[in-house]
């Protein structure tokens, strides 16, 4: 019976904390409906982008973004991994709104979007052969892991221990179970191609399922990109025994991600709010800019749409409004009871 050995250490315990606080500002930040949309679809691109090039894809973040907003067909292996992993991602995001549990069915679904029209073999299929990972070193090859299963029953079994495993109550954090799946995953390395796209694929499904908005607010893979031969040291670390290690290298990740999230709203908010302020540079205050948030979403606003939205009084509301006014940035149509707000024209 499958059953992970770690210690909880003061470090791995600080960064559950963190992280429970970093998530819970993340979710608290008040986003407009169509901010929400730009966020995640950049999100989905950025776990696009270093997930395929921790795994060697030589595309920049520009040449990934382009060829997943455009209209071309990928011609070559490079952009027809990139097309794969942003499809698989939002596979992951549709199943998950059937609240399945993790199952062998995902995997294999996962690992067939991910090499579809790559030339690997028996895509969607486990491995039924020996494989090695490592890298080619001065002295030859350096071998880093032998995976325990070499025969397709015997790697399918071993997945479905976990995944029984990882599917049962706990009362573990679901961040500790997340990391625990991330690894025994790569470790198992059912497939003989794809198996790191694989498994933080069902790593970010994994915390999809349990209330963490994986790729709408914030990725899984950036940390990893930044030092790839630590990612993978510290994974193999717990191979022969004690989670431990991985795990707070895991954490020390989600903790990393969560932080770039938060700057990446706030640079994504400055962005539009500076769109609005144009070459003024007026002060406009936090409250100024949830207001603007608003207008920019619903094109014009009465008072009862600033109070519904912001859930402040109407004396409040009004005030904000007038303020924006008088700062040039609105411009008020209308007379008492019916009048509206919008943005001011240059020309107004």
């Amino acid at each position: 019976m499958f059953k992970p050995q770690f210690t909880y250490t003061n470090s791995l315990i600080n960064h559950l904390t963190l992280i429970e606080r970093l998530y819970g500002q993340l979710i608290s930040e008040k986003l407009i409906p169509s901010l929400s949309l730009k966020l995640s679809e950049e999100n989905q691109i950025l776990a696009t982008h270093y997930s395929t090039s921790i795994e060697g894809n030589p595309l920049s973040q520009r040449e990934v973004t382009n060829i997943l907003l455009g209209d071309a067909i990928p011609t070559n292996k490079s952009e027809l991994e990139v097309k794969n992993y942003f499809q698989a991602l939002n596979h992951i995001s549709v199943e998950v709104k059937k609240h399945k549990s993790l199952s062998i069915k995902l995997a294999l679904d996962l690992h067939r979007l991910v090499m579809h029209r790559i030339d690997a073999k028996q895509p969607g299929l486990f491995r039924n052969q020996k494989v090695i990972v490592g890298h080619r070193g001065a002295i030859g090859l350096v071998v880093k892991h032998d995976p325990p299963f070499h025969k397709a029953p015997l790697i399918r079994a071993s997945l479905e221990e976990l995944f029984n495993y990882i599917n049962q109550p706990s009362d573990l954090n679901p961040f500790i179970q997340a990391g625990i799946l991330h690894h025994q995953v790569a470790y198992i390395h059912p497939f003989t191609d794809g198996n790191g796209r694989v498994t933080r694929l069902l790593t970010a499904y994994y915390l999809l399922l349990h209330g963490y908005e994986v790729t709408k607010y914030f990725i899984l893979d950036d940390y990893y990109d930044i030092d790839r031969l630590e990612y993978s040291d510290k994974l193999h670390t717990a191979d022969t025994g004690s989670k431990t290690e991985w795990l707070e290298y895991f954490l020390e990740g989600i903790s990393f991600s969560l932080k770039a999230a938060l700057e990446r709203i706030k640079d994504v908010t400055e962005r539009r709010i500076e769109a609005i302020k144009g070459d003024k540079r007026v002060l406009v205050s936090h409250r100024e800019e949830d207001v603007l948030q608003i207008v920019l979403e619903l094109k014009q606003v009465k008072t009862s749409d600033v109070v519904k939205h912001l859930q402040v009084s109407r004396q409040q509301a009004q005030s904000l409004l007038h303020n924006l006014v008088d700062k040039d940035i609105l411009i008020k149509l209308g007379k008492t009871k019916a009048s509206w707000y919008q943005l001011k024209r240059k020309t107004e």
